[in-house]
């Protein structure tokens, strides 16, 4: 073969090859391109979601700001009130304190003037009546009134009857320890 059709042949593969190389760059370059638009697909998805979640926690952040702002009003308020409550319970308190100290005076005054008057009263009366009152003693003395005895009339009947304690409390529906009580000190009221 001549030498020039070696130079065509070589031409030729040349020109084929040179035709091939940018069909296999754009395959190439719209693989690439491809996979660009769907990273940054996927990068915005990321960014919705992340914006999403930013507008969700400044919505939480709002609402318990709002919600600590109420209460720190309403405690505001209850403090408000307890100081007005506070400040009338001091006045209460000053004019019950001055009451006090002027019924203490009032007392004071009072058991003055009575000790005064029962020494100049008693011993005039001393003076005049000392055998009748003597006279009224003794006989009070003498005979006691069983006030125990009026006041629980069934108890005392029923312990004249021999009924044991317990079933006098039963009857008269007191406790135990309060018949046992009550009969101690109608024996003691006897005994003097």
């Amino acid at each position: 073969m001549d030498p020039w059709v070696y130079i065509v042949l070589v031409g030729a593969v040349a020109i084929v090859y040179a035709l091939r190389l940018p069909a296999k760059a754009s395959k190439e370059d719209s693989d690439e391109k491809k996979s660009l638009k769907e990273t940054e697909a996927a990068l915005e998805l990321y960014m919705a979601d992340i914006e999403h979640e930013n507008t969700e926690l400044l919505q939480l952040v709002g609402s318990i700001k709002a919600q600590s702002q109420s209460n720190k009003t309403a405690l505001q308020e209850e403090i408000g009130t307890l100081r007005e409550q506070v400040t009338e319970l001091s006045k209460s308190l000053l004019l019950l304190d001055a009451r006090l100290t002027a019924e203490e005076k009032g007392l004071l005054q009072l058991a003055a003037t009575f000790s005064r008057e029962p020494s100049a009263a008693q011993s005039a009366e001393n003076a005049s009546a000392a055998p009748t009152a003597e006279a009224e003693i003794q006989p009070a003395r003498q005979k006691p009134v069983s006030s125990i005895k009026l006041r629980y009339p069934r108890l005392f009947e029923l312990h004249e009857q021999g009924k044991s304690i317990d079933s006098i409390a039963k009857t008269a529906g007191l406790q135990r320890g309060e018949v046992q009580l009550i009969l101690q000190l109608a024996h003691q009221e006897e005994s003097v």
